[in-house]
């Protein structure tokens, strides 16, 4: 069964990892297959039966430091990725967002993520996204020895989602993204899609969003094609204020399930803002045997936002870093 990039981008799969393949280069898959001995069973639980695993992976660094807890509060170009309905416009026109996210995942797996997000009317908005993942230099060996060369290992999707909000209180939102991997020389193209709301309860400042994401297909890589996450997020998020809007709090939580996996995580997180200037963030995902504690800090000035994501993972896999710059006009 062919491994994918996702796999090996969640599975920390390194340039110094050693690749024993039986028989000459037929294909990338062929050269990673031997790779199984070497993946850490504590990841492996969590990639479970699918592929594309990037797509599992937060792509802001509010978001991530938070445990991904964004299905009810997320808005601006990250709704793009978290929920589609956070695009809609809450009161009026919102603001066009542009963002700009790199990961540092395990070892040397990398991530990024361009996103905008813009109004299109008083009740109507659309974002665009492009999310990159690349393992690099992964050493091509057919026989013990010095490796016989090294490639690259990439998965990219871009989408486009437009957000309604019908009522007040009723937020919709739809994203449809193109999805591509490449493995040395075998490559698999699709299409996925995913539906988002956020709804305003009755309770002041507390909004519930709920998403399925991920539900489509890729062709066959070779000869086998991947099994997308396809899975399903639901969560509140509460706001409040003291000392006359100085100081703003978020606590946010979500449930997700990811259906190939049979896999249900618990995230929570909480952000406090002073004077909508600086932010602290702290969060857990609980369920998971390799994450789990997040933290990070985020500055605003003007029309510039910077955010920064640590999330370090167990058996020794090393820390995780995210940082995200947004443009806000």
């Amino acid at each position: 069964m062919p491994i994918r990039l996702a796999d090996t981008a969640l599975m920390g799969l390194s340039h110094t990892g050693n690749m024993h393949i039986k028989g000459v280069l037929r294909s990338a898959s062929s050269c990673i297959l031997a790779a199984l001995s070497l993946i850490p069973a504590i990841l492996f639980a969590q990639v479970g039966n699918s592929g594309m695993a990037f797509l599992k992976l937060g792509v802001s660094g509010r978001g991530v430091s938070m445990a991904d807890a964004m299905a009810g509060s997320v808005d601006g170009a990250a709704a793009t990725y978290y929920n589609p309905a956070g695009l809609a416009p809450r009161t009026g026109n919102n603001g066009t967002q542009l963002m700009f996210m790199h990961k540092e995942w395990i070892q040397d797996t990398r991530m990024e993520f361009l996103g905008g997000s813009g109004p299109l009317s008083e009740n109507d908005a659309l974002g665009i996204a492009v999310v990159s993942t690349t393992v690099s230099d992964i050493e091509i060996r057919t026989r013990p020895g010095a490796p016989e060369g090294t490639f690259t290992a990439r998965n990219f999707s871009a989408g486009a989602s437009y957000g309604r909000r019908f009522s007040d209180n009723v937020r919709v939102g739809v994203t449809l993204k193109f999805l591509y991997e490449k493995i040395l020389v075998d490559e698999a193209s699709g299409f996925a899609f995913d539906f988002g709301t956020q709804i305003a309860t009755p309770v002041e400042n507390l909004t519930v969003g709920a998403v399925v994401a991920n539900l489509g297909k890729l062709n066959a890589l070779e000869t086998e094609a991947t099994a997308l996450p396809a899975l399903a997020r639901i969560g509140p998020a509460y706001t409040f204020a003291l000392s006359d809007d100085l100081y703003r709090f978020l606590l946010a939580a979500d449930l997700v399930h990811i259906f190939p996996e049979g896999k249900t995580y618990f995230n929570a997180g909480t952000e406090v803002n002073f004077n909508r200037i600086a932010s602290g963030r702290v969060g857990y995902q609980f369920g998971s045997t390799g994450r789990g504690f997040t933290a990070g800090v985020g500055l605003a000035y003007s029309v510039f936002a910077l955010d920064y994501a640590y999330a370090p993972l167990s058996s020794d896999l090393g820390n995780t870093h995210t940082i995200t710059l947004a443009l806000n006009l």
